[in-house]
């Protein structure tokens, strides 16, 4: 009998990460089927997920993704599905396009903001952007920046531009190289861009600098699972366990590789501290 599809069957199909749908299903993007554990999901959330990956496709960082459309989820109140929706970017934002008593209009995810000029509807399902007047780009930060300076800037840029972020983190580690935390927000980014090697390099290079980095470790096992290495992902997730007993997210990610390889007592035992963990988020 049909049960759903695993994070990782999910993966193959729609052409996402492993991380980023289950960091859609945290975000209250998609409305697993609860009755598993970890729950599975459903041929509608494989339509969320397509939206999720055109959005990205169109420039916009999975961040911004996340937060505007989980903003968008709350707006429509449960029940209502992302699925049924008519995405599209414009200027940086996800725009819903509908046909509201018979009447063409478009309006901010994030905000619900009218907007009055926009694209022809594009067909069911699918994601285009809306065409915009072209930035000009700020001028460069003029020099001298200290590291502190470049850190907040290369943090302001994480939503909007996820290359230029990467560019101030960079600057970060020549002026300071010992900083992990720069290194973790730039392995990270890079995961978030497909490079999982150099993501791998950022979080190890962090570790050797702070063995004790709970973070690190943890986004390591991301990575391992992502790349299938799931015997790797599941030492380094109960390794950062250790460090940090309150890293709900390493339970959740146990519980979904205990699950695929046939071990449900393991799972359940992982997503019910899962739950603990998030109960009053």
């Amino acid at each position: 009998m049909w049960s759903g599809y695993t994070t990782r069957e999910a993966a193959e199909f729609v052409g996402l990460s492993e991380s980023t749908i289950r960091s859609c299903v945290r975000a209250g993007l998609l409305s697993p089927d609860g009755s598993r554990v970890p729950a599975r999901l459903s041929f509608r959330d494989l339509k969320v997920l397509k939206v999720v990956k055109a959005l990205g496709d169109g420039g916009l960082s999975p961040r911004r993704i996340r937060r505007q459309l989980s903003d968008l989820q709350q707006r429509l109140g449960p029940g209502a599905s992302l699925a049924e929706l008519t995405l599209v970017t414009a200027d940086g934002c996800v725009v819903v396009q509908d046909n509201a008593a018979g009447q063409r209009r478009a309006w901010r995810a994030d905000s619900g903001q009218m907007l009055l000029d926009f694209a022809q509807v594009a067909p069911a399902g699918e994601v285009t952007p809306i065409p915009v007047a072209p930035k000009v780009p700020g001028p460069e930060p003029a020099e001298p920046m200290n590291a502190d300076a470049w850190f907040e800037r290369a943090a302001t840029l994480e939503e909007e531009d996820p290359r230029a972020a990467i560019a101030a983190y960079r600057r970060v580690l020549r002026l300071r190289p010992d900083c992990t935390e720069t290194l973790i927000n730039l392995g990270r980014l890079y995961a978030e861009s497909g490079d999982s090697a150099t993501a791998a390099d950022c979080f190890r290079e962090a570790l050797e600098l702070d063995p004790a980095d709970p973070t690190a470790v943890y986004n390591l096992g991301v990575v391992a699972q992502d790349q299938g290495n799931d015997g790797d992902a599941i030492e380094l997730y109960r390794r950062a366990l250790e460090l940090d007993p309150n890293l709900s997210e390493a339970h959740y990610n146990l519980a979904t590789i205990y699950d695929r390889t046939g071990d449900p007592r393991a799972a359940i035992r992982h997503i019910n501290e899962y739950r603990k963990l998030t109960r009053d988020r």
